[in-house]
């Protein structure tokens, strides 16, 4: 990419905003420390070109809002398909039910044109009648506990018992982030973790 400065035009800018918005994971650092160097000779020397880049970003913003809107809708559209051909289904199981079994125990089958309907059996499946009884061997249990919490837990048991149970035990932490905060600004340090103020967030209008 040859160094352009101004001579970066309004176009050059979109064209290449938009590049690496589609081919983000294919730029090379190179390729990008050139384009900035470009792009921020182009952002210096005219208000134009300023205002492309918000256009752009407000383009991409509204992109994004469309996506989530469309995401929804089409959501809503298979819930409402797989419902529907769930019902139809069962009406048509209902009608070859009701229609009984041939001399050989099966279910009649409703043949059309071009089309074969039938029933058929599914594979051996759990149906839980009562959760209270079913062995606790047969149960998996969710906890969410303070970390310190659990560690106490554990360091109370015996060692071959606390072996046993952190092979069993699938643990994911996370992290307060608003206690962190909170702590940190009352002036109290907390390890492993610092507040950062220096960082910056592009706004628009």
């Amino acid at each position: 990419m040859a160094a352009v400065n101004t001579r970066l035009t309004l176009y050059d800018v979109e064209d290449h905003l938009a590049a690496l918005t589609e081919s983000a994971e294919m730029v090379t650092p190179e390729q990008e420390r050139e384009f900035l160097e470009d792009f921020k000779a182009a952002l210096s020397s005219a208000a134009e070109k300023r205002d492309r880049v918000a256009h752009h970003l407000a383009h991409l913003e509204h992109q994004q809002e469309f996506a989530a809107k469309e995401i929804s809708r089409l959501q809503k559209f298979k819930k409402e398909h797989e419902a529907a051909q769930a019902r139809l289904e069962g009406y048509v199981a209902y009608c070859i039910e009701s229609f009984g079994q041939g001399t050989d125990g099966k279910y009649k089958k409703l043949e059309g044109n071009t089309t074969v309907m039938f029933l058929r059996g599914c594979p051996a499946s759990v149906e839980v009648t009562d959760m209270e009884v079913v062995p606790l061997d047969y149960q998996s249990a969710t906890v969410t506990m303070p970390a310190s919490l659990l560690n106490e837990v554990l360091n109370a048991l015996d060692e071959e018992f606390r072996t046993k149970a952190l092979g069993e035990i699938v643990c994911t932490q996370s992290v307060d982030k608003r206690g962190i905060k909170a702590a940190i600004e009352a002036g109290m340090e907390v390890p492993g973790a610092t507040l950062v103020t220096s960082k910056t967030t592009l706004g628009r209008k």
